[in-house]
């Protein structure tokens, strides 16, 4: 996804989001992702098309391979032909200058098939990298433009294995290709040649072929189950391996190292189960081909071959030449054997990758959108409707003005629909019903970029990237100057503690900052959300992983950042936001009060029993069921 204005990340806004899990009316096609098991044709003329664009700045590269692909196919079926003259026209004349032509031939052939051998397992795997270049980097784009929800909904384990292994398969798509393309050219030479030479014995020799697709016919089916139960189980790897990663502290503090090793073992077992089976297999395959091959040579060439030679109907260097074509041709049907199920791995990748690639963001600008002048940042919400499954309403008939430089604080139970708010103004999402305007500008109508690029988010779960403090600061204003970067620190107050560091703001940053305190890494996200100089300020939950003392820091620094811009607010702590110019009071998806903190202590409605939960107090109204209200909570809706 792409950066989310200065703020950038998207973190704990996942908390909000739940409700598409379920798909509904703003989440078109996003949940049919084609299973991970289901097995592809050998060959898929869209996979194939699809494919050929991304082969396109490689053309030359291509011709060069198929040329040498032709070559080495012409030698490979020549060479048994130049056997046979130098028996029959050579050796049987008596005429060894013919012999001296035939060898030179057959010289000049040999060095022919190895440069053509030589240039194609150079030139098809350039082929190959370059279309995995093109294919992952077309994927890392594409994922930028999917909404939050879209990951939120689907594992990361699937996502990783489309665009690495998927890729990976598929790369291979066009070498397997062009090695069939190879293989078919030889059987058509190889069938050619054994025909216009004798077809009797071409007939005779080539009579143990439909026993052979007999054979390959009934072994595609254990090789497509089998394939399917390793995809199955890789997919099941993969997840354990990424749940265990990413919640390794859950993990450790309640102490599952070894009930999660047992379940690993499990599901690692049915994997190497899954891929012995498929081995035994591969393994019963091989042995048939040769058996046949052994009864081509020895009934069709030995036998009844060598009858015609001593009968004088049949040259013996036409029985020299059927012996090394029998040979040669079945060496490309065990290939094309082994390959089939290869195509049928990478024809199935295509079609998830391409899936992935086809998948329409659930934001979208439209033809005529225009770009967001600067703002100034007035908001309104004009009678806001918004579902993530239909006729389950998150947001009902919002109704809301927010002027420009205004400090506005959104509180409510979990679930109100507070997140769920700031996720309509940023454009996660569009609305249901109504709508949302910025500066008398409906956001709906104009480019998104252009309006986020001048708003910023932080977000509960500060989330720092790889590379420097500098750069994590400067993440979505890349030409900011260090002196703006510092000047950002300065304003949070995270200047001193960066310049405590040994190499200040250069100190180069663990993987997600895990070598900083939590509020350590939220004062960088404030950094880096205001560096850009953004008019619209939103805070989910900002400090509720932080403590006081850094609380206290950063309400001082918010003072200073928020002057003059338009903030939005999200908190359960209350005592982050009673300085705030308005609260607004969410309450089941709709707006329940209106005011500033003492105004709506005063009113003794659901912000008042709000206040009494946060501090422990009594009020009249905690035990009805005004709100289905709890305690302060680090989660929102």
């Amino acid at each position: 996804m792409r950066a989310a204005g200065p703020g950038g990340g998207f973190g704990g806004m996942m908390g909000g989001m739940r409700g598409l899990q379920a798909g509904g009316i703003n989440t078109p096609n996003m949940d049919n992702l084609t299973d991970e098991t289901i097995v592809g044709n050998a060959y898929d003329h869209k996979v194939v098309i699809r494919l050929l664009s991304y082969i396109k700045p490689y053309k030359r590269d291509v011709i060069i391979s198929l040329l040498a692909v032709l070559l080495y196919t012409v030698g490979n079926v020549s060479i048994p032909l130049l056997m046979m003259l130098g028996i029959n026209w050579a050796i049987n004349e008596g005429e060894l200058w013919r012999l001296h032509v035939v060898g030179g031939i057959f010289v000049g052939v040999t060095v022919m098939h190895f440069l053509a051998n030589y240039v194609q397992l150079v030139y098809m795997p350039k082929v190959g990298q370059g279309i995995l270049y093109s294919l992952r980097t077309a994927m890392f784009n594409h994922l930028q433009t999917l909404s939050p929800s879209f990951f939120h909904r689907t594992p990361v384990g699937r996502i990783m294995s489309r665009s690495q292994s998927d890729v990976l398969q598929l790369q291979e798509t066009f070498e397997l290709i062009v090695q069939s393309f190879s293989d078919i050219l030889s059987l058509l030479g190889i069938v050619v040649m054994m025909l216009f030479i004798d077809w009797r014995l071409a007939l005779v020799s080539m009579s143990i072929v439909p026993v052979l697709f007999f054979i390959l016919g009934y072994w595609q089916k254990f090789a497509r189950h089998s394939f399917m139960r390793i995809r199955r189980a890789i997919a099941m790897v993969n997840g354990e391996y990424n749940q265990n990663i990413t919640g390794v502290r859950v993990v450790e503090s309640l102490n599952r190292q070894d009930v999660n090793l047992k379940h690993f073992e499990s599901l690692n077992r049915e994997h190497l189960d899954a891929n012995l089976e498929a081995s035994r297999f591969s393994g019963g395959l091989q042995p048939m081909v040769e058996i046949l091959i052994g009864i081509g040579m020895g009934f069709g060439v030995v036998l009844v071959g060598g009858i015609m030679a001593q009968g004088g109907s049949l040259e013996w260097g036409v029985l020299v030449a059927f012996a090394l074509w029998i040979q040669r041709f079945f060496e490309p049907v065990r290939h094309l054997t082994m390959q089939y199920s290869q195509l049928q791995r990478a024809m199935a990748a295509g079609v998830r990758i391409f899936e992935v690639l086809d998948l329409k963001p659930e934001v979208i600008d439209e033809e005529d959108a225009e770009d967001m002048p600067p703002i100034k940042g007035h908001i309104r919400f004009e009678d806001v409707t918004f579902h993530y499954v239909p006729e389950v309403g998150v947001l009902i008939d919002i109704n809301l003005d927010i002027k420009p430089g205004e400090n506005v604080a959104l509180v409510g139970s979990t679930g109100a629909g507070k997140t769920t708010m700031v996720t309509l103004i940023h454009r996660f999402a569009d609305v249901t019903k109504g709508r949302i305007t910025m500066d008398g500008y409906d956001i709906r109508q104009v480019n998104r970029q252009s309006m986020v690029r001048q708003m910023s988010m932080v977000l509960q779960e500060p989330y720092l990237f790889s590379g420097t403090i500098s750069d994590n600061i400067r993440y979505s204003v890349q030409h900011a100057t260090d002196e703006e970067v510092i000047a950002a620190g300065k304003a949070v107050g995270a200047h001193g503690f960066i310049m405590g560091l040994e190499d200040g703001y250069d100190t180069v940053l663990a993987e997600r900052g895990v070598n900083l305190s939590v509020g350590q890494r939220q004062l960088l996200s404030f950094a880096r959300a205001i560096v850009g100089n953004p008019r619209v300020i939103i805070l989910d939950e900002a400090t509720a992983n932080i403590d006081t003392q850094t609380e206290l820091l950063i309400q001082d620094a918010l003072k200073r950042i928020l002057k003059g811009r338009t903030s939005i607010v999200i908190a359960h702590r209350l005592s982050t936001i009673r300085n705030a110019d308005k609260i607004v009071v969410l309450d089941k998806g709709r707006v329940a009060e209106v005011g500033n903190h003492k105004e709506l202590l005063e009113s003794g409605g659901v912000y008042a029993r709000l206040h009494a939960v946060n501090y422990g107090l009594t009020h009249p109204g905690l035990s009805g069921s005004g709100g289905g209200l709890v305690p302060a909570s680090a989660s929102d809706d």
